[in-house]
């Protein structure tokens, strides 16, 4: 019952992520494996959110432990892969190992919730993990880009910051080299 009812769910939310069934061999107690979308979330998107995230999308891989839905799955960014410096720190949302942190506390997931719910957090994650790397947060938020407007501007600030400065010393010279 829970699975068809994750399964129509997801599929709607994040049509490219497919099931992985115990059957296949890979995950014991089933999942996911693919793509997130990159914003899924009710709000405008952020005209610099392509640039800042790139050509690679979110990649990731969702795995059900016996105990589900009472715990919540374990969630894991395949692509970008947080580095082990990355998952010693809190600051970045990643816990040793590699899976994401996505609850507030051990509480934070209601069995009965939806796994989408923490499928758009992944998607936030992902955003605020580009804007770690581009150094206009140093730290990821307590809430979550999903449920948090406040950084939505940033996303034009790293970029930016990545835009090369114009040298006012060079104004009005043309390039002679061969």
């Amino acid at each position: 019952m829970r699975l068809a009812r994750d399964q129509i769910e997801v599929r709607a939310f994040a049509p490219l992520l497919e099931f992985q069934s115990p059957a296949d061999g890979g995950l014991p107690h089933g999942g996911w494996l693919g793509v997130l979308p990159r914003w899924p979330f009710e709000r405008l998107q952020p005209e610099a959110l392509d640039e800042l995230l790139g050509n690679e999308e979110l990649r990731v891989l969702v795995i059900y432990s016996a105990a589900h839905p009472m715990v919540p799955p374990t969630i894991y960014s395949l692509y970008p892969e947080p580095t082990i410096r990355e998952q010693t720190q809190s600051a970045w949302h990643v816990a040793p190992g590699g899976s994401l942190c996505l609850l507030r506390s051990d509480g934070g997931w209601q069995p009965e919730a939806s796994l989408t719910e923490l499928l758009a957090k992944a998607s936030g994650w992902r955003i605020e993990y580009a804007l770690m790397k581009a150094g206009v947060i140093d730290e990821m938020t307590v809430s979550g880009i999903v449920s948090d407007s406040s950084h939505d501007h940033l996303i034009d600030r790293a970029i930016q910051r990545r835009a090369p400065t114009p040298d006012p010393t060079k104004a009005g010279e043309t390039d002679v080299s061969p």
